[in-house]
């Protein structure tokens, strides 16, 4: 029961996420499960926070999420999990990964955007491609590769800015409200400063000011007192003092009286210990914010040159129009930071960098307490993840690793030469996938068929995304709707298997019957359709489901299946086209995947050959053979 409500309530979460105002937001709901980071304990309790990874640019927002809303759809959590667009349970990349080559963290960050839509805006597609196509100029203008953004300072920084909650008391600034403006005063700051510095000094010449100063005063009042005498007078005031008479017999003092003197200069020492410690500290955090200020000014300038490079180009497209004014504004800002930052120098033991000192500490205050410094901060962090992704995709085409699709609206969907990009060091196999006809692919177990699924779902994502994908040549019509059936759960609750893949059937239909007008088309994969149930029944429930589903002329499909009495019902149709991934039969018995589609049913049957390779005892394989 506890499991068919948290799959009730996935579902309903999902359809939350894909709405369109969602995906406005940049925003996605997930159960406490599907958070990342959390433990086995915080999952089975809700009500233990689970410990979740702070990102910086939380208000940067990818060009394609400016479009028109009806030209932008959501990507669902169920595809972006079966595809391993943003996490492969199998290797260490993922799908994206791949496509993006991230260097830094903010790069990687970014996948989490990048898996929430795809467009069906091919003004916007075509725009994209030029931009890729112009990515070189970009590096050659910000000196790329050479000049790189250090993501371990950006952070550090970051955290001291806005993560420390101790800040205003660590660098020695105002904290109560009424007082906070003097933390934009430099010469209120130098006076601290000056103050925090000479303390060690101050602690130390306090008893011999207060030694001299009634003599001083004397002085002024005119009254005639040599320095002898007022010496004299000293002298005989200490010897009636405690302290003096116990100096004077030090020898003869009682031992409580010792003590008490012991304690005194100790006190003493103590503070003139703290204040030291206090020098110090002050003197490390305004020389670490003079370093963190010129580092701050690095990674400011480089985004500004980003920046700058990334308009020359984009401005040019006009789909990319909202985007890049959104851009214009936090480049002004980051020009006005970098004007604030332009005149500090590198941190020196001088009396001119101490005259600094205040205006290092309003100047940090600055981009601590402003609003609109936080947004740039937090804007150009997104900024240059995005860069980095483009960056990686245009190095990828140059490469040859992947290639411009041709968007039509000629209702086509046609791959040339389309591979699996985690086989790419591996000579990946490559195959066409025409969808003149819908597909049905048989093969044994290994043969292939689910890569090739993945494959060509992963690369209409890719080009309704950025134009590009992982083929030789592409046309497509963009997709509305894109859905799969792979990685059904078997439950543990009341659920079967066959109820989990029929609920998931469902889910689908339901979708394609409420976006079933001429603005929309879906595209499916499904892995083994109803392999839950007997084979019997599940022959006929697939072919009834084909049926009803190639009825629709919005629908591609592209479906596995080790039953051939669904294939054989389609030898001769005009909406679904039988392929099979070769297999070669050695005379041993044994099995060499070629990995290639070709037409046709495959009549190999498998499972036999999985049993052997796994070793399974000779006397289960007779019998079975036998059988």
């Amino acid at each position: 029961m506890i499991t068919t409500i948290r799959e009730t309530l996935h579902k309903e979460l999902d359809k939350i996420n894909k709405t369109a105002f969602m995906a406005q937001l940049d925003i996605e709901i997930k159960p406490i499960s599907k958070i990342e980071n959390t433990t086995e304990e915080q999952q089975s309790c809700p009500f233990i926070k689970p410990i979740i990874s702070q990102e910086i640019h939380t208000n940067f927002r990818l060009p394609i999420t400016y479009l028109d809303s009806s030209t932008v759809f959501p990507l669902s959590n169920i595809v972006c999990e079966d595809l391993e667009l943003s996490e492969n349970k199998n290797s260490s990349s993922s799908m994206y990964e791949y496509l993006f080559k991230p260097n830094h963290q903010f790069a990687k960050e970014m996948i989490h955007k990048w898996k929430k839509q795809y467009t069906t805006n091919i003004d916007f597609i075509n725009d994209t491609q030029n931009l890729l196509k112009n990515m070189n100029k970009y590096k050659e203008t910000t000196n790329y590769g050479n000049d790189v953004l250090n993501y371990d300072k950006y952070i550090s920084l970051w955290k001291d800015l806005k993560e420390d909650d101790f800040f205003l008391e660590k660098y020695g600034y105002m904290d109560w409200d009424m007082l906070k403006y003097l933390n934009e005063s430099t010469n209120f700051l130098q006076i601290v400063s000056f103050l925090n510095i000479a303390s060690p000094l101050t602690s130390f010449l306090i008893p011999i000011f207060f030694l001299i100063f009634p003599f001083i005063l004397l002085k002024i009042q005119q009254i005639p007192i040599t320095v002898e005498t007022y010496v004299e007078i000293l002298t005989s005031l200490a010897k009636n003092h405690f302290i003096g008479k116990a100096l004077s017999s030090i020898q003869s003092i009682s031992w409580d009286k010792m003590v008490y003197l012991l304690i005194t200069f100790s006190l003493y020492v103590l503070q003139i210990y703290q204040n030291v410690n206090t020098c110090h500290r002050f003197y490390y955090n305004v020389k670490k914010i003079n370093d963190s200020l010129i580092n701050l000014r690095y990674q400011i300038q480089y985004s500004i040159r980003s920046m700058e490079s990334f308009l020359s180009i984009a401005s040019n497209y006009s789909s990319y129009e909202p985007f890049c004014q959104d851009v214009v504004k936090h480049y002004n800002y980051l020009l006005t930071m970098e004007s604030e930052l332009v005149y500090i120098d590198p941190f020196a033991n001088s009396l001119s960098k101490f005259t600094e000192f205040g205006e290092l500490l309003k100047c940090y205050y600055s981009f601590y307490s402003k609003p609109d410094y936080e947004e740039a901060i937090r804007y150009a962090a997104g900024f240059e993840g995005f860069i980095d992704n483009i960056v990686g995709v245009s190095d990828n085409l140059n490469n040859g690793i992947v290639c411009f699709g041709n968007i039509s609206g000629d209702a086509v969907c046609d791959f040339k030469e389309q591979y699996y990009p985690p086989l790419l060091n591996d000579n990946p196999v490559k195959n066409n996938c025409s969808f003149e006809k819908n597909i049905i692919i048989s093969a044994p177990n290994k043969a292939g068929k689910t890569t090739i699924l993945k494959t060509t779902a992963m690369n209409i994502i890719f080009t309704q995304q950025l134009g590009c994908g992982f083929y030789e040549s592409a046309e497509l019509t963009p997709y509305t709707h894109i859905h799969s059936y792979l990685n059904i759960p078997d439950t543990s609750g009341r659920d079967s298997l066959f109820q989990a893949e029929s609920r998931r059937c469902k889910d689908i239909l339901d979708i394609i019957n409420e976006n079933n007008g001429t603005r929309y088309r879906h595209f499916c994969i499904f892995d083994e359709l109803y392999s839950g149930t007997n084979p019997e029944e599940a022959s006929k429930a697939g072919y009834a489901f084909l049926e009803y589903l190639s009825k629709y002329k919005n629908v591609n499909f592209i479906l596995t299946t080790h039953y051939l009495s669904i294939c054989k019902k389609y030898r001769k149709s005009e909406s679904i086209e039988n392929f099979k991934m070769h297999v070669q039969v050695l005379e041993n018995g044994e099995f060499y995947y070629t990995y290639k589609m070709k037409p046709g049913i495959s009549k190999i049957k498998g499972a036999l050959r999985v049993l052997k390779d796994m070793g399974y005892p000779e006397d289960i394989i007779k019998t079975i053979e036998q059988a």
